[in-house]
Order: structure tokens, then C-alpha cells, then sequence
């Protein structure tokens, strides 16, 4: 039992919530055009010009005529490091045998 509590503690404090934002980019070129979709980029932040900025550095057909960027922020859980992972996970083996 003992065990089990310190693995989901030590699991708890290896994860972290970080915010990632997707930038989805739809541009188009002359005039009467349609905006066509042309996928989607990661930018640092939401912020101000930041997701047009990004798609016309990133697709030629966006730096004349007609853009639409939309940003939106995404959760996601990751590890701290692999190898902090790793020494956790020895640690915690270490505990257990010295338990049992």
C-alpha cells in the first residue's frame, strides 16, 4: 500500500499541465478568392498578431491577398524529462525492495 502511494505521488510531480497553441492557417491570393485551408502551425503564444504573423511567414500565399488566422490553446500533460523519469523510477524500485 505503501508503495502504490509513493509511485502516484512521485508519477504526480513528474507530469505537468503545459498549454500549447495551434495556429490554424487559411489564405487565398487575388481577387474574389475563397480561403482555402492550409494547415495548421505552432506559435509560442495567442497573443496580438502572433498566429498571422506566423502564417504569412510560413505560406507565400498568405503574404498577398486574403488571411484568416484562428489561435486556440490546447492542455496537454508531458513529462518533465525522460531521464528524470528514469531516476524515479529506479528510486522507486529501491523503496520497494527495502520495504518488503
Amino acid at each position: 500500500m505503501y508503495g502504490t502511494m509513493l509511485f502516484i505521488f512521485i508519477f504526480s510531480l513528474l507530469v505537468i499541465n503545459v498549454n500549447s497553441y495551434g495556429c490554424r492557417c487559411s489564405c487565398c491570393a487575388g481577387s474574389g478568392c475563397s480561403l482555402l485551408y492550409l494547415g495548421t502551425l505552432s506559435v509560442p503564444t495567442c497573443a496580438s498578431t502572433t498566429c498571422v504573423d506566423a502564417c504569412k511567414a510560413s505560406y507565400t500565399t498568405c503574404l498577398v491577398g486574403l488571411s484568416n488566422a484562428v489561435c486556440a490553446a490546447t492542455n496537454i500533460f508531458k513529462f518533465y524529462t525522460i531521464s528524470l523519469l528514469i531516476i524515479s523510477t529506479f528510486t522507486f524500485i529501491l523503496i520497494i525492495n527495502k520495504c518488503s
